[in-house]
């Protein structure tokens, strides 16, 4: 759950910038700095520039005004916020375009199945929160099962188990 307040809370201040800069992405001034010093002649003036910019943008990332994330750390925060509906945002610096190609399925494991009323199942999934069943199915969920959950049409899921579908709905 911190993972996520801290994204709504990060989704949130970007939201404010996020409308101005629709085309290029805006970042940060300590980033800035560090590439303005290449623009530098003498060799002695860009490595000051240098050690002043990296400098500050160490001490940027220790208060943590400003977070460094790896492409891989981009892809779980992203599996981890699969069925929550957020607004385009240059969250993770991309374009449009790339926020399009974001998650359509996940796959994994069931685990931790819990039998609600009316056929209908509560389940977790590695990564990616607490899910639950919206209609009474036939179908039973075991632990250990393999499974897709898809993006359906107007904002739906669809959990697909052995070839069967059924609606989900993300409720942690």
């Amino acid at each position: 759950m911190p993972k996520l307040t801290y994204a709504v809370l990060i989704a949130g201040l970007c939201a404010s910038s996020a409308h101005a800069a629709e085309t290029n992405v805006n970042r940060p001034k300590v980033y800035s700095d560090i590439v303005a010093c290449r623009a530098l002649a003498d060799a002695a003036a860009r490595l000051q520039c240098y050690d002043a910019a990296s400098k500050s943008l160490e001490e940027a990332t220790e208060s943590r005004q400003v977070v460094l994330l790896d492409q891989g750390e981009v892809r779980k925060t992203k599996r981890s916020l699969f069925g929550f509906s957020l607004p385009k945002i240059p969250f993770f610096g991309e374009s449009d375009e790339e926020q399009d190609e974001e998650y359509k399925q996940i796959e994994g494991e069931i685990k931790d199945i819990q039998v609600l009323s009316n056929g209908r199942y509560q389940f977790a999934v590695n990564d990616a929160g607490t899910w639950q069943t919206t209609e009474g199915s036939w179908l039973i969920l075991k632990n250990g099962q393999k499974f897709k959950i898809k993006r359906g049409a107007v904002g739906s899921y669809m959990l697909v188990v052995n070839g069967r579908a059924m609606r989900v709905k993300r409720v942690n």
